[in-house]
């Protein structure tokens, strides 16, 4: 049994407001279906980002200046690490992620098709301290990778912690180079969160899934939905399940009774303007060397450097 999983869950469902971090929704089969969600019409961010990113992709060589070491925070698939590692041709190439078992193929498949760059996958949660390989640690040249907007997930002083974190890993004058998601109109944001092919519902609804099988948790997935709701006023998403009737959770012999409409709150996905987020990056101790965005302004990679 997952003690960790277990313990957490625990924790979570005593709380007032009931929550369960956004972590424990990536085990192999979410991350299967995360990756499924960027592949649907109504989620812009992946493609958006990723039409950014061939712009990014022909001018870092030259605004990096060397041949870095890489670090990835939540590789994934490793589908953007290829494009990265064909545009730098990196020393090493760092990919780390929460989902072992994801992680490894990924990191079997960089091996394989780049034989020429030191791949190493490592197992963490970089909400926390994360140890980075010698070959990263060592090199001249140093840059994180943080793509996907992920960095709009964390809690409150979250991100600038995370940012803070990473400045002192990676040391002066490295370069940290960061996806994140812009604010815009309501209604493109609640497609992107609830797809009309419901890969998200799915996604979400499969935490509790985990919680059945990992650690013997007793409910009925019928009486839950998905939830997404829109924050104008803290400019983010906020993500969760909600209870469609009065219902228990049994977990470890506990029982957490739930009322209608109660909600289990997974994640929020914070918006950024440029601004916002390149004030947030100062607090943390970067500058920001250069900015791309799409014609829409609807996405931003951030290239920033270790003050």
């Amino acid at each position: 049994m997952n003690q960790q999983f277990l313990s957490e869950v625990l924790e979570g469902l005593a709380k007032p407001q009931k929550s369960l971090s956004a972590k424990w929704l990536y085990d192999e089969r979410g991350s299967e279906l995360f990756e499924a969600i960027t592949r649907t019409e109504d989620y812009y961010l992946t493609r958006t980002e990723a039409a950014v990113m061939e712009e990014v992709y022909q001018e870092l060589p030259e605004a990096l200046g060397g041949r870095p070491a890489v670090a990835e925070f939540g590789s994934g698939a490793g589908i953007k690490s290829q494009r990265l590692i064909e545009a730098l041709n990196p020393s090493a190439y760092v990919m780390i992620d929460v989902a072992e078992e994801f992680l490894r193929r990924s990191e079997d498949v960089l091996c394989e098709r780049f034989p020429h760059v030191d791949v190493q996958g490592v197992v963490g949660d970089f909400s926390g301290s994360v140890e980075l390989p010698a070959s990263f640690q060592t090199a001249e040249h140093r840059m994180g990778f943080f793509p996907g907007s992920t960095i709009g997930n964390f809690e409150s002083g979250g991100a600038q912690r995370f940012l803070e974190r990473s400045r002192e890993s990676f040391g002066p004058g490295s370069r940290f180079l960061i996806g994140a998601d812009l604010v815009k109109d309501e209604a493109v944001l609640l497609d992107a969160y609830d797809d009309s092919e419901g890969v998200t519902r799915q996604f979400t609804l499969n935490l509790l899934e985990r919680m059945k099988r990992e650690i013997g948790a007793e409910l009925d997935i019928a009486d839950f939905d998905a939830l997404s709701l829109w924050n104008p006023q803290d400019a983010r998403m906020e993500l969760g399940v909600a209870a469609l009737r009065d219902t228990v959770i049994t977990v470890d012999g506990r029982r957490f009774a739930l009322e209608a409409g109660e909600t289990i709150h997974t994640e929020n996905s914070h918006k950024y303007t440029p601004s916002s987020f390149e004030k947030l990056a100062e607090k943390a101790g970067w500058k920001l060397d250069r900015l791309w965005t799409d014609e829409k302004d609807w996405f931003g990679v951030f290239l920033l450097r270790a003050g």
